[in-house]
């Protein structure tokens, strides 16, 4: 509880340098910039972390694919649309999730309205975001690999998994 804790107070506080603008700039086309910047400011936060635990993480394993890597940290949120699911709503999911794992995944729907539809939707994207990640980037011509990471970062691991995405998903966990 206290990470999670921590994880609204690192959103309500979130910011974005100079240097991390640069280092997006230096990963992404021009096209997967536009979805990195179409988060908000907190998702963009928490998949630069990501990123910059990632590559501290590969630093063990020297065939790891590092910027494969990196632009799937980057890219693994992008489905959380800035301006799509409050801050507040983005709470009541994790509490609704932790509470209740069933049945707010079930009770979730996709599309905005009144503040019930809105936290809905906010239910919807909470379980969904990997998916519609995987869409928009499949959109844009994003490489096959990205957009299969991507889609995985959630799913149950399995033997298969290629090293980077469990290394994407041991970052995010971390944040």
């Amino acid at each position: 509880m206290f990470n999670r804790l921590k994880q609204v107070v690192a959103a309500l506080t979130a910011k974005i340098t100079q240097e991390d603008r640069t280092f997006v700039s230096l990963y992404l086309s021009s096209p997967a910039e536009g979805l990195f910047w179409n988060m908000n400011v907190p998702d963009q936060r928490h998949v630069l972390n990501v990123a910059y635990t990632a590559i501290e993480l590969a630093k063990n394993h020297p065939k790891i694919d590092t910027i494969l890597l990196v632009k799937c940290a980057l890219l693994h949120d992008v489905g959380k649309i800035k301006n799509d699911v409050s801050t507040f709503d983005k709470i009541i999911t994790v509490i609704g999730h932790r509470l209740a794992p069933s049945w707010a995944k079930k009770w979730g729907r996709l599309g905005r309205g009144n503040k019930l539809s809105n936290l809905r939707h906010a239910f919807y994207v909470y379980f969904h975001h990997a998916e519609r990640s995987a869409a928009m980037l499949r959109d844009i011509g994003e490489c096959p690999q990205i957009i299969e990471i991507v889609r995985k970062h959630h799913k149950t691991p399995a033997e298969n998994d290629p090293l980077e995405l469990v290394i994407l998903r041991k970052s995010d966990n971390m944040h």
